[in-house]
C-alpha cells in the first residue's frame, strides 16, 4: 500500500543509524586504555587492634615515610583513640638530648611529632627510607587494656645532610593503651641512651624539631 512506503523508509532509516551507533560504540568498548600511574602513596597500615599491630604500623609508617599512619601510632585527637587526659601522649627524651635541648621537650606533642617527622623526610630522597633495626625486642607487660615494649634500635635516616650523624642508637620503651573502640596507641615513648657512642633518637627529633 502506498500510503505505507514512508513508514517504512522511516523504519529502515533508524535501523541504520542504530546499526553505525552500535559499531561506534562497541568500537569504544575494545579500544584499549591509557593505564593510569600507579597510586605511589604506599601505605600497609592495618587497623590497630591489638599492641602487636601498633608497633607493626610504626616501623612501616617509618619504612613509608608515611606521617599520616606515623601519627596514627599515636595517642592523640586523629589517631583513632579516644585522647583520654590520663593517656594524652608523652614523650621523654633521652638523658643527653634532656641536657642539650630541655626547651625543645619541655612542650613536646604529636603536633611536634608531625612536624619534626615531615621535616625528617623532606630531607631522604624519593628512592631511599629511614631503616630502623630492632633488637632483644619484647613485651615486657602485656594485659587487656595495656601493654609495654622494650626494644634496642638502630635507626639510619638515609637523609640527604652533609655533617650530620648517619646512625642513631638506643633503647625505646613503648606504652601502648587500649581505648574503648577497639583500638591501641602509644601513650608513652620513653628513649634511653646506648651504651654505644652513637647518638640518640632523641637527637634526631630535636635536630628536627624547627
Amino acid at each position: 500500500m502506498p500510503h505505507n512506503r514512508p513508514h517504512l523508509a522511516s523504519i529502515i532509516h533508524c535501523a541504520a543509524v542504530f546499526a553505525v551507533l552500535c559499531g561506534i560504540c562497541s568500537g569504544c568498548i575494545f579500544v584499549t586504555r591509557q593505564p593510569e600511574p600507579p597510586d605511589t602513596r604506599r601505605s600497609s597500615f592495618q587497623p590497630p587492634t591489638s599492641a602487636q599491630l601498633v608497633v607493626n604500623n610504626f616501623q612501616a609508617s617509618l619504612r613509608e615515610k608515611n606521617v599520616e599512619n606515623y601519627v596514627q601510632c599515636l595517642v592523640s585527637g586523629d589517631s583513632g583513640a579516644s585522647a583520654l587526659a590520663s593517656r594524652r601522649y608523652v614523650f621523654e627524651p633521652s638523658a643527653e638530648a634532656s641536657a642539650r635541648f630541655s626547651g625543645v621537650f619541655a612542650a613536646w606533642n604529636v603536633a611536634r611529632e608531625r612536624q619534626a617527622f615531615l621535616a625528617l623526610t623532606s630531607k631522604i630522597s624519593a628512592q631511599s627510607a629511614p631503616t630502623l633495626q630492632l633488637s632483644n625486642d619484647r613485651f615486657e607487660f602485656l594485659s587487656p587494656d595495656s601493654a609495654v615494649f622494650v626494644s634496642e634500635y638502630r635507626l639510619r635516616p638515609n637523609y640527604q645532610l652533609s655533617g650530620a650523624p648517619e646512625e642513631f642508637a638506643g633503647t625505646l620503651r613503648l606504652t601502648i593503651s587500649s581505648f574503648p573502640n577497639g583500638f591501641w596507641a602509644i601513650s608513652r615513648w620513653s628513649d634511653q641512651t646506648s651504651a654505644q657512642t652513637l647518638p640518640s633518637w632523641s637527637i634526631l627529633k630535636a635536630q628536627f624539631a624547627n
